[in-house]
């Protein structure tokens, strides 16, 4: 499946995308900046909406982190970074600084409660109720 239609699922699903600071993402290579999260960051909320992207950055699982972006401390600068754009308003911005983390952990919390009464199960699916259904099958 391609990146804008994993995009879209994300919108019709409620989900959120925390964007990763990661250079070689960002850029295919290790020289990203500030500027390089912000585009990524604005692609993602063209496709999926703002109510569906978040700051992931990933510091504790990277190597490479973009110029301008080497610790959560320069968050205001790339939060300031993102309000340059005239699409972005504060509203906006609280949204992408936690907000829709937040909404997804609540309704996360409303579905474990949702399913706290019901009874765990295990049922067989026959391969051939699968035929088609999946997008990647081991070997």
């Amino acid at each position: 499946m391609c990146l804008t239609m994993w995009l879209r699922q994300v919108h019709l699903n409620g989900g959120i995308v925390m964007v990763s600071f990661y250079s070689y993402f960002l850029t295919c290579n290790d020289s990203a900046n500030v500027h390089d999260v912000v585009r990524h960051i604005n692609h993602i909320r063209d496709i999926a909406g703002i109510d569906h992207v978040g700051v992931g950055a990933d510091f504790d699982g990277i190597n490479k982190t973009p110029v301008g972006l080497e610790d959560v401390s320069k968050y205001p600068q790339l939060l300031a970074e993102v309000l340059k754009d005239p699409r972005w308003s504060e509203e906006d911005l609280a949204l992408l600084a936690g907000g829709n983390f937040l909404r997804v952990m609540r309704r996360a919390e409303q579905v474990r409660d949702e399913l706290r009464s019901t009874l765990p199960y295990e049922d067989h699916i026959h391969p051939d109720h699968l035929a088609g259904r999946r997008s990647c099958w081991f070997t």
